[in-house]
């Protein structure tokens, strides 16, 4: 991922592996890693922490669960 901005710091988002696997959870500023929290699993176990260089995708959560959130309905 060079020279592509990284995501805010602990926002909810989805991010894709090396080895092509899906994970939700937050990206770490102070640890420069991806960390999965997906189904509660442990953010400081060092198995669900993916460096920046193994995570080639990622996307904010947020837009995914209300992509029309600027959108008022009135009935």
């Amino acid at each position: 991922m060079e020279n592509i901005s990284m995501p805010a710091d602990h926002t909810e988002l989805r991010f894709t592996d090396q080895d092509g696997n899906r994970h939700e959870g937050h990206y770490s500023k102070v640890l420069k890693s991806f960390v999965d929290t997906e189904g509660g699993k442990d953010p400081e176990d060092i198995n669900n922490i993916y460096q920046e260089y193994k995570i080639v995708d990622w996307e904010y959560l947020h837009k995914n669960k209300n992509p029309d959130s600027d959108i008022m309905v009135i009935l």
